[in-house]
């Protein structure tokens, strides 16, 4: 299924982009001459096609042109001495009214092989070359006759008495610096405007520019410095925020908050204070509903190699207890631990399992009420504790609950775990100091007990903490299971006597996942008794428990098997299917405590339909996982605004730097200058986007597998982003566009710009959402080198499109309608003067110039596909560890 959508968005992505005809363009010639009217005195020596400025004259007929000899024929009218020329010469015309050879006149140009005049269009500048004395530069003939033409440089013809110069040969544009408000008249640029090439008027200076007197550009440096201090002021004192945010936060509740919520605050404070764990067990009321898992030989191989990890393990947990899944290493404890909470994906599961002794095939119709605590401690590290504890409650709490409850239950669990002193300290990481491990640790609990769950399991839930924290842990487990009546299941490595002793339930597994012993810390202890296993003074019945299981240890007795075989031999004389599940009547054995436990469909319905708040466990809607995800993206930005603002400075260095190597680039070189452009935008772009869920993979997992609703969480990423992308196209053209100087308008190279961002940006999500966070900075690079090299600069659009698949290839490309956009938007501006130059140009690569707003909504266009693909591989791709 995903297949066919990837490639349907492809087809279309296809069709779209490419439905310009390049043939048309491709190798046309210019054979249209740029000439403006034809004055009145000259209609009888213009060219045909050069229409008379004054409507009433007569439009000049191929018959009143020259009946001079043929242009191209061997017979050229011999008309100058000692050399032979003729009027085909450029820079000459025939005078037919004076039967003669003349010099192309002053406003005028006379082309190769022409006998007309043609009228010199507006932007040029046309006069005749003068006749001046030759220097040592000028070229050998000159130099031996002693005269020049300047400022062409030619060589000056003799006629009779005299030397001649010709007239304009083409028209040339008026020189930068400079502007021809006429054909024949050039004037310096004044201060306060510039003049480009081709000027016919000066134009006004930007705003915070500077023109010189003959500024051919304007120098907006100054205005772009200016703006870079402005972003730069900005984005500093953000930093300076966040950085001192938890004192900024300790003086509102100092000064601010005592002043004006003095009884709101006073209030709070008792319940916090109150919520001790003797003042938890005396308040806190139990669930209504509960759970009581039944398991009967599950078993567990793996998919690749067939091999047995977990084998025949049966039992049964109840709810208002804790129980410890022990054994050595590779004994697979957090195998079963992961087999019985449906997250062994990686296996194949054999056996039955019950919930309130109806079978069910998973516990994934249970996610809502399911808390899972993996080993790592898998969480947002630029959050504080309490901010992270909050977006869960906001995430996963039933939208009935309100947010004063809501507040309670993080207050509750903050005071549990002993975690309100640094409640308003961030997590952190390798690179910044945050809260020690142990407490680590403990908000890792914490993010699932904050939810109210039915049943909890928790993987290691000790490791990493020293033996005064686990003791706290273990008495808060325990606390929260007998008072709320929770099913909870643990796996401990190593406990202390005090630790082991606190759980009500203990199960042992050998190597090879095989059952020794299920049921209270003191059965254990007679159970392996009988099988003369004797504890020593002195040593941890936990640990030698673990030693008798490791081979470590031998019993006073001969064994007659293994100690997994003695405990299917035990569980069989004494008729119990782990530990006393049945009643001496046979009927399932129930624990007497009040609380109902109601059939598997009831309480399924009552789970999902229940007006009542308190039990009603529908995650909140789509609105308001959006806005907390929101809440929670923006805020994360601006933890990491120091990553934020070394990306702008990146990408301020890279339009700096290709700006000051393509100063003023001329539009023959305006291909080089975008694909290198579009290379710095999308590298950067691309780069900085693989953070967005590169990076917190991991935890969109652990949220996934809660049940939260994956797409309002890819929407909220996106959104968060949004302002990011606006403001980058700003910084990377503050210094790029006033050093380059384009003919085209700010606005234009911004809108080409941010579709650049907008799509490389989605090509960002695309690829960290397939490829893993050591692979995926190599994917972007090459995915930013391939859509440089197809934009059609080297090799051209029309040189591509003569494979079959070059105009997929290169439709694909990113860079090729940035390039497109951006050369027509330049072209445009070109002077008339330079309609042959600018031809040249755009029929390389089939440019129609009027193709700028399909080229920009491509962009776009690719900017959505990449999203919708990036989301299609988030919600299809590593499946198993998002349950």
């Amino acid at each position: 299924m995903t297949f066919r959508v990837v490639t349907t968005i492809c087809f279309i992505l296809g069709l779209s982009v490419t439905r310009v005809v390049y043939g048309e363009k491709c190798g046309d010639v210019f054979d249209d001459l740029p000439a403006s009217c034809c004055p009145a005195k000259y209609v009888d020596v213009c060219c045909p096609f050069a229409k008379p400025c004054n409507a009433l004259a007569v439009t000049p007929t191929p018959s009143m042109m020259t009946s001079s000899p043929t242009q191209r024929s061997g017979g050229k009218p011999f008309c100058m001495k000692p050399q032979n020329s003729s009027a085909c010469e450029a820079g000459f015309f025939f005078n037919k009214n004076l039967k003669r050879l003349e010099p192309c006149p002053d406003g005028f140009y006379c082309p190769q092989d022409q006998l007309c005049i043609i009228p010199c269009p507006k932007g040029a500048y046309c006069v005749r070359d003068k006749i001046v004395n030759a220097t040592k530069k000028s070229p050998q003939l000159c130099r031996e006759s002693g005269k020049c033409c300047s400022p062409s440089q030619s060589i000056p013809i003799f006629d009779s008495s005299k030397y001649i110069c010709p007239g304009a040969q083409l028209p040339v544009p008026c020189p930068p610096g400079n502007y021809c408000p006429n054909v024949t008249i050039q004037k310096t640029c004044p201060s306060g405007y510039f003049c480009r090439n081709g000027s016919v008027e000066p134009q006004d200076c930007p705003i915070l520019s500077i023109c010189k007197k003959g500024s051919s550009a304007p120098v907006s440096a100054p205005g772009g410095v200016l703006l870079i201090f402005a972003i730069l002021l900005v984005m500093l004192l953000l930093l300076l925020c966040f950085n001192h945010e938890e004192n900024f936060i300790e003086w509102c509740e100092r000064y601010v908050t005592k002043r004006l919520f003095a009884k709101r605050r006073s209030r709070m404070e008792e319940d916090i204070g109150r919520n001790t764990l003797d003042k938890y067990r005396e308040e806190a009321e139990p669930k209504t509903q509960t759970i009581t898992i039944r398991f009967q030989n599950l078993s567990l191989s793996l998919k690749k190699t067939k091999v047995a990890i977990l084998q025949g393990v049966s039992g049964q947990l109840l709810p208002g207890e804790v129980t410890a899944v022990m054994g050595p290493s590779g004994s697979g404890k957090t195998t079963f631990l992961n087999t019985l909470s449906g997250k062994a994906y990686y296996g194949k599961r054999a056996g039955s399992l019950f919930i309130n002794d109806n079978f069910v095939q998973d516990l994934g119709v249970f996610r809502n009420i399911t808390g899972f605590v993996p080993q790592e401690d898998i969480m947002h590290r630029s959050l504080t504790v309490k901010e992270i504890l909050i977006y869960q409650a906001n995430l996963r709490l039933p939208s009935s609950i309100s947010q004063e409850e809501k507040k309670r239950k993080v207050n509750e669990v903050l005071a549990l775990l002993d975690l309100a002193h640094v409640k308003n300290t961030k997590i952190g990481d390798e690179e910044s100091r945050g809260i020690s491990g142990g407490q680590r640790k403990r908000v890792n609990i914490g993010m699932e007990l904050v939810t109210d769950p039915t049943l909890l399991f928790l993987d290691e839930p000790t490791s990493g903490l020293d033996s005064t924290s686990s003791l706290m842990v273990v008495n808060t487990l325990k606390a929260v299971a007998e008072e709320k009546k929770l099913t909870i299941v643990c796996v401990i490595h190593q406990p202390r006597y005090e630790i082991f002793s606190k759980f009500h339930k203990v199960l042992f597994l050998a190597p090879g996942g095989q059952t020794v012993f299920l049921g209270s810390v003191r059965e254990a202890e007679n159970y392996f008794d009988t099988l003369g296993f004797q504890i020593p003074e002195k040593v941890n019945p936990a640990d030698f428990y673990m030693d008798v299981i490791g081979g470590l240890c031998k019993g006073s007795e001969e064994s007659t098997g293994t100690l997994s075989e003695r405990w299917e031999e035990f569980t069989a004389e004494n008729d119990t299917g782990a530990e006393n599940t049945d009643s001496a009547d046979g009927s399932r054995a129930v624990p007497d405590d009040g609380i109902e436990q109601l059939p598997f469909t009831s309480f399924l319905g009552m789970f999902r339909r229940n007006p009542n708040k308190d039990q009603d466990r529908q995650m909140p809607n789509f609105l308001i996982q959006f806005i907390t995800f929101l809440r929670r993206e923006i805020r994360l930005q601006f933890r990491l605004s120091r990553s934020l603002l070394l990306d702008q400075f990146l990408v301020l260095l890279a339009g700096g730097t290709l700006g000051a190597l393509r100063k003023e680039a001329p539009l023959d070189e305006f291909f080089t200058l975008v694909t290198l452009s579009s290379l710095a935008i999308g590298l950067t772009a691309m780069l900085s986007a693989l953070r967005c869920f590169g990076s917190t993979r991991t935890t969109f997992w652990r949220e996934a597998a809660a049940g939260v609703n994956r797409i309002s969480y890819f929407v909220a990423v996106n959104v968060a982003q949004i302002p990011i992308i606006v403001i980058t196209p700003v910084v990377y053209l503050s210094l790029l566009y006033p050093l380059i100087a384009p003919r085209a308008y700010f606005r234009f190279h911004y809108a080409a710009t941010l579709g650049v961002q907008f799509a490389c940006t989605g090509a960002g999500y695309c690829i960290s959402a397939i490829f893993s966070p050591k692979n995926s900075q190599m994917a972007s690079v090459t995915f930013a080198l391939i859509s440089s090299l197809v934009a059609g600069s080297s090799p051209s659009l029309c040189k591509m499109a003569e494979s079959a698949l070059g105009p997929v290839i290169y439709s694909l490309s990113y860079c090729r309608w940035y390039l497109e956009a951006l050369f027509e938007k330049e072209a445009i501006r070109y002077p008339e003067v330079m309609a042959g130059y600018v031809h040249r140009l755009s029929t390389r690569n089939g440019y129609t110039l009027d193709n700028y707003s399909s080229c920009v909504a491509v962009l776009f266009a690719m900017g959505f596909a990449y999203r919708l693909l990036a989301l299609l591989f988030m919600l299809f791709t590593n499946r198993g560890k998002q349950h």
